[in-house]
């Protein structure tokens, strides 16, 4: 009796200790999504995503030696809407001065974003982030989200407001 009692004691605490392991390996790795990305301060990581035309645009040498505007947003999301004609302005007025401006949709459709682009008139570059693998990069939680990369691919701004046209003729 004695000897079945230790060898079902043995049985549930190696039971438990498995339950555990797992448990905690996956906390581990939803932290680590979580944590990774980009902040102020680091270097824009890479990524490459395709244009409502199924043209390939590639960070580095999109944003190489200019001021970049990453632009994340969605076409449903009203305060993305309302950042339009700003940074069309925006790109109007520095694109040769230096600007880039990227418009980067979250889990849309191309057709879905190429109506919405004609639409409003958008006039910088847009494209899609079909998985929302570059917004988990980017630690996007909330939309919009505009990040300023410096010439040397550096992020010196990240928040949900457009950056002020001031910082962006200081910057160029």
């Amino acid at each position: 009796m004695n000897m079945i009692k230790r060898m079902f004691t043995i049985s549930l605490l190696s039971l438990l200790v498995m339950f555990f392991l797992s448990f905690s390996a996956s906390v581990e790795k939803v932290l680590a999504e979580v944590t990774t990305g980009i902040d102020i301060g680091e270097k824009a990581s890479r990524f490459k995503l395709l244009t409502v035309d199924g043209k390939e645009i590639e960070l580095e040498s999109f944003a190489k030696g200019k001021i970049t505007l990453l632009v994340f947003g969605a076409t449903w999301c009203p305060a993305c809407r309302h950042e339009i004609p700003l940074l069309n302005e925006y790109y109007s007025d520095f694109k040769d001065k230096g600007l880039n401006v990227l418009g980067i949709d979250i889990q849309e459709s191309a057709k879905k974003v190429r109506s919405f682009i004609k639409k409003k008139g958008i006039n910088y570059p847009m494209v899609l982030d079909s998985n929302a693998d570059v917004a988990r990069l980017y630690k996007v939680i909330g939309i919009p989200l505009n990040i300023v990369l410096d010439k040397s691919g550096v992020i010196i701004y990240k928040e949900i407001e457009l950056p002020d046209k001031e910082l962006l003729k200081k910057l160029l």
